[in-house]
């Protein structure tokens, strides 16, 4: 069997291209068929070669390791909406729990005055925890 061709099925094949291209052609055909094939092996060849190198460099080389975020400081109100948001969607699924979760943020995140406000409607403060 080639190429999942049967012998029947070779035969066949065979005898229509000697059919159709004639006894001078079908050699000229097979030449440069064969020429094709052997480049398209070459290639692939060098392809995987190039591969494995990559492939060895990278197991030599030492791994770099990345350095971990350090936390943010505790008084940062963008901070403590973070740490809310991501409490409330891992209790996403359990909504008595998300509800728990933003009061805490709430409660967590006080509205402070700013110094020097004169306005009724410019007292709303950055918010602190």
């Amino acid at each position: 069997m080639i190429g999942g061709l049967s012998m029947t099925e070779v035969i066949i094949i065979l005898g229509l291209a000697l059919l159709l291209l004639g006894p001078d052609q079908l050699p000229v055909l097979a030449k440069s068929l064969g020429k094709g094939l052997r480049e398209l092996r070459k290639a692939t060849d060098d392809l995987k070669g190039q591969f494995e190198q990559e492939i060895a460099r990278i197991d030599t080389e030492p791994q770099r390791m990345i350095a971990p975020v350090p936390p943010p400081p505790p008084d940062d109100p963008a901070a403590a909406r973070a740490n809310a948001r991501t409490s409330a969607t891992e209790a996403a699924e359990d909504p008595a729990a998300a509800r728990a979760a933003a009061r805490r943020a709430a409660a967590d995140l006080k509205v402070v005055p700013r110094e020097g406000a004169e306005s009724a409607g410019a007292d709303r403060g950055v918010a602190k925890p």
